[in-house]
């Protein structure tokens, strides 16, 4: 009985932790962002994308210091260069008082515009 009540404390745990909020971004030239000298990229629309996410200004962040944050930010790039479809992912909606850090990107659908 304990056991079985461990089991599903962890996986309502993890499950929290794996819940992510999810920004279908049509095509990424239309990001608009900011990056500061310390190499912290700031995204500043993403409302535009999916009413339910804080606009402008500093609500949603990448750093670029670590070498995820530079594989992701150069995909994010190549994305808007070729004005793609590009998936972002944020532990949760964000705030400039609740700063979300951007931990996923990809492709979410199969749309024509990948």
């Amino acid at each position: 009985m304990i056991k079985g009540l461990s089991v599903a404390i962890a996986l309502l745990i993890s499950t929290s932790a794996l819940s992510q909020e999810w920004v279908e971004v049509e095509d990424a030239s239309k990001l608009l962002w900011q990056m500061s000298a310390n190499g912290t990229v700031w995204f500043r629309n993403l409302n535009e994308f999916d009413a339910k996410q804080a606009g402008c200004c500093y609500s949603y962040a990448l750093d670029t210091t670590t070498a995820g944050g530079k594989s992701i930010w150069s995909t994010i790039l190549a994305k808007m260069a070729a004005h793609k479809r590009i998936t972002l992912g944020f532990p949760a909606v964000g705030t400039n008082a609740n700063l979300q850090l951007l931990n996923y990107i990809g492709r979410h659908s199969h749309a024509s515009n990948e």
